[in-house]
């Protein structure tokens, strides 16, 4: 990766209404000071059942690869509702558009998972029983079982920015209650989970927070591209 001796940076694409990956991304810098992280937006749209409107996302790949990031995120949920293929193809176009590998949160929470060979998963789910169904089946086709699962029932994804952090947690531990979970996955960015302590749920079971999985996963694909960042974040 020629970074042309600047600062190592991730190029991020928002929904509209999300102020929660903001604030997860400041939280970050505060640890990995030499990171950048560039954001532009794209119309959130809601959650469509035939894939995405990608000239949105063409425009915001195109911007974000004039700041030169070493990848481009998608930092949203909506890939999961998708089944995933159209996170796979939208990937596919950004790296097509601008020659930067690209990766979104659903595809990072599916790397994460089967790297650490999580396959029981409680789900705290932003929206309706009938969203946590489609995800049910959405994970499930990639092998990843979904056997517990709370809904918060928020509709309106701006709103999911004043849940607050008692509640998720207590979502949280009560799905650690019902079941036997390698993880417990907050999933929304909009949700504030990066906030939680430790990001521990009850028994020890890791907590796993959807606004932060991706960044996680692009700060990898960063430093497996140049050796050179290990050194800039020792301790990652």
């Amino acid at each position: 990766m020629d970074m042309s001796g600047s600062n190592p940076c991730i190029g991020v694409i928002l929904p509209s209404s999300n102020r929660t990956v903001e604030r997860a991304a400041h939280v970050i810098r505060q640890v990995h000071p030499t990171l950048d992280i560039c954001i532009t937006r794209v119309p959130y749209g809601g959650h469509p059942v035939d894939g995405y409107a990608l000239e949105p996302f063409r425009y915001a790949a195109r911007m974000l690869a004039e700041a030169r990031p070493g990848i481009i995120l998608w930092n949203a949920t909506r890939g999961a509702l998708l089944g995933f293929e159209p996170d796979r193809l939208l990937c596919t176009m950004i790296e097509e558009e601008t020659g930067i590998p690209a990766t979104t949160t659903a595809l990072a929470t599916l790397q994460t998972l089967r790297t650490r060979r999580l396959r029981r998963i409680g789900l705290v789910v932003q929206g309706t029983e009938a969203e946590s169904a489609r995800l049910f089946h959405a994970f499930k086709y990639e092998d990843i079982g979904i056997v517990a699962s709370t809904t918060l029932g928020i509709a309106d994804n701006f709103l999911a920015v004043d849940v607050d952090e008692d509640t998720l947690a207590a979502a949280a531990d009560e799905l650690c209650s019902r079941a036997e979970l390698d993880a417990t996955l907050i999933w929304s960015t909009n949700l504030g989970g990066y906030a939680l302590p430790g990001r521990v749920g009850r028994a020890g079971i890791p907590l796993l927070d959807s606004a932060t999985i991706g960044f996680d996963i692009a700060l990898e694909t960063l430093k497996a591209a140049d050796a050179k960042l290990d050194v800039m974040f020792a301790g990652f």
